[in-house]
């Protein structure tokens, strides 16, 4: 399911980006450190099952978290718990849920080095998010979560090349009111990197967001 999922991430975004209200907010303490930003509903087009992802981006340091829903019939009020995005976990809930799939994912990445030559990230893996309240144009809850650490540092190629440098800024143009990293197929899409394993956690807890949106507007992601 996994590799599915992932295949149609790649494809990058045909997604929508919805007109936000002022209001819209993702807030949690990282690692004991309070954090804020302004947050924004993340739309893509799947065939067979519905996809919902809230992100808050800041720039300067950039950071985004990313809180992800993946189901088939609705989103409803509820507490749902966090799992690893593998095909292992997500079959399990499949097979709870008797195939009305429900996966929920709490994910988080900054620049540890300027100019997107470095990131440190932490993957969903154990957790759970709060939806206090839900409708058709807006969601409201809280999240908590344990994330598992990974790194992803700029290949030497595009480093000496200049081309990681050029494409960086290119990505932070396009983004530029929304966060400084490249909104993409997801919180781990880091062009001209290579992933080296951590051996920490990084910690969510006292998490809140609250989003709405309006009438869409045809802003296509790159």
């Amino acid at each position: 399911m996994k590799k599915i999922f992932s295949l149609i991430l790649a494809l990058g975004w045909s997604a929508l980006t919805y007109a936000q209200t002022p209001e819209n907010t993702v807030s949690a303490k990282i690692n004991g450190k309070e954090w804020q930003a302004k947050a924004q509903r993340l739309n893509l087009p799947f065939t067979g099952v519905k996809y919902l992802a809230i992100a808050g981006m800041n720039v300067n340091p950039d950071v985004q978290t990313w809180i992800r829903f993946v189901y088939v019939d609705q989103l409803k009020p509820g507490t749902y718990e966090v799992i690893s995005e593998n095909d292992r976990e997500m079959d399990k809930k499949a097979k709870e849920a008797n195939g009305n799939v429900m996966w929920a994912f709490v994910d988080y990445t900054e620049e540890s080095k300027g100019l997107g030559h470095a990131f440190r990230d932490g993957e969903s893996w154990k957790g759970t998010v709060t939806i206090t309240s839900v409708t058709d144009n807006s969601i409201e809850g809280t999240f908590e979560a344990t994330l598992k650490e990974v790194n992803y540092k700029k290949r030497a190629l595009a480093t000496v090349s200049g081309f990681g440098l050029r494409q960086n800024l290119e990505d932070k143009a396009i983004t530029a009111a929304g966060g400084g990293m490249l909104t993409k197929s997801g919180p781990h899409d880091h062009d001209n990197t290579k992933r080296v394993e951590g051996s920490g956690e990084i910690t969510i807890t006292d998490g809140k967001f609250k989003v709405s949106w309006g009438k869409e507007t045809a802003k296509k992601g790159k």
